[in-house]
């Protein structure tokens, strides 16, 4: 990327690329499995016997794909702190090679 791409507000950021990387790194997922087994028809028991099993069958689908969701949540928030770590350094390199050029550019006219 070169200095001429850049936007007005990302030449005014001020970002840490090593802080990103440390919160990119905390990141985890969670490490849960969900099994959703097959529950026997209730024989017996209380009358609310299928209400509850019905319940506890959709809560487990439904936790396991909240947790399947949570994790390329994560893992999407992770790869984009350490892009965005990447491009902010990348950035800044061409910011200051721009400044450095442009410097080096007035010293060789004034010699």
């Amino acid at each position: 990327m070169n200095g001429e791409a850049m936007c007005e507000a990302r030449q005014e950021m001020h970002g840490d690329p090593d802080a990103m990387r440390r919160f990119a790194e905390r990141l985890h997922a969670p490490g849960v499995d969900v099994e959703v087994v097959d529950v026997p028809a209730c024989q017996g028991g209380t009358q609310a016997c299928a209400a509850f099993t019905t319940a506890d069958a959709l809560s487990t689908v439904a936790l396991a794909d909240f947790l399947r969701d949570t994790t390329q949540a994560i893992a999407t928030l992770k790869a984009a702190a350490f892009t965005a770590a990447d491009d902010y350094e990348a950035t800044d390199r061409a910011g200051a090679q721009a400044v450095t050029g442009t410097v080096f550019g007035i010293v060789l006219r004034e010699v």
